[in-house]
């Protein structure tokens, strides 16, 4: 099984597109096995660091000596027989910048990939991950792995200083940085630390829309778990994390409603997207996983991307507006 691992700092790099058939011709891959995942549950919803204090934090020093926040375990359990694949539902649609420039030089990496910053609640250091924009009807969505937010079961939320810088390069933040309103995980997540359930949504605030200033992928969840992927990320392996990478091959079924493919990312690349389609022009695509873990050493993996997780995750936060930065409405009860 061929898989290519590139940098994108080069002009006219073309990334393929073609897929391992569409997720229709693809949803009965697996055999029947363990139950649907849990749902997902809401999280404290206060600001843990205002946008101005986040960027004094993040001096180019501390965001050069930030480390990867990295993942190598498959499960906190037993490998269990994934379920029945799912149906195909859409559940967002990408969409460009509100102003349509911002382009830089022909880099072909993906406008809408950013590391996040954060100080992390449970050894005190600096961290990163990354993490990509989603489209919403809010306009301040972002995706990311669970971990890069909460630390699992008897451990708590990663609050402090938790910055997203869309487009990061060399310590660049060509369109800003945006700071946190919402962050959320699944219940399995705080509850087992299961891989299935390593995703998360942040809801994120700054001078102006995350999606108005750099656009927004689309959502997929369902269908076959082999389909060729082009991930994106920061791999702490690949130019210290400092430059996004892609890495374009084919998935594989990994019991527990996991996926895997031959990548070889780091740390650091932990909430990446797992990109179903991904247009070298529009430099956007649809999210279809994350990137979770490593296993040995050419090894990734992503959950399944369920309507029961994802779909649910993406829908009770979808429509949400309220941030800080918007003082005409009140916080949520906590």
């Amino acid at each position: 099984m061929k898989t290519t691992i590139r940098l994108l700092a080069l002009p006219a790099l073309i990334l393929p597109t073609i897929l391992a058939g569409t997720p229709a011709q693809a949803a009965t891959d697996t055999t029947s096995g363990t139950a649907a995942p849990a749902a997902v549950t809401s999280i404290e919803r206060k600001v843990g660091s205002s946008a101005g204090q986040a960027r004094a934090y993040w001096t180019a020093e501390r965001m050069a000596a930030a480390t990867p926040a990295d993942e190598v375990e498959k499960a906190a359990g037993p490998v269990t027989q994934s379920p029945t694949a799912e149906r195909v539902r859409r559940f967002a649609e990408a969409v460009a910048p509100k102003d349509g420039s911002g382009f830089g030089a022909q880099l072909n990496e993906s406008i809408t990939v950013g590391k996040i910053f954060y100080t992390s609640s449970t050894d005190g250091l600096g961290h990163y991950c990354s993490a990509s924009v989603v489209n919403s009807p809010a306009r301040n969505m972002v995706f990311t792995a669970a971990h890069c937010v909460h630390d699992g079961p008897g451990r708590d939320w990663h609050t402090a200083n938790w910055m997203f810088v869309p487009s990061y390069r060399n310590g660049a933040q060509p369109y800003g940085t945006w700071d946190w309103s919402t962050l959320a995980v699944p219940s399995g997540w705080i509850s087992t630390r299961e891989r299935q359930y390593d995703v998360a949504v942040a809801l994120v605030y700054g001078s102006r829309s995350i999606v108005d200033a750099v656009g927004a992928n689309g959502l997929l969840t369902g269908g076959g778990r082999a389909y060729h992927y082009d991930v994106f990320g920061y791999p702490s392996n690949k130019d210290s994390g400092e430059i996004q990478w892609v890495c374009s091959g084919t998935s594989r079924d990994a019991g527990s409603n996991r996926i895997e493919m031959n990548c070889g990312f780091g740390g650091g690349s932990s909430g990446g997207p797992w990109y179903y389609s991904y247009d070298n022009t529009t430099r956007r695509g649809d999210v279809h996983g994350v990137m979770s873990y490593s296993s040995g050493t050419n090894t990734n993996g992503s959950p399944y991307f369920s309507a029961a997780v994802v779909g649910t995750l993406y829908n009770t936060y979808a429509n949400d507006t309220w941030s800080p930065g918007w003082p005409a409405a009140s916080p949520p009860a906590t």
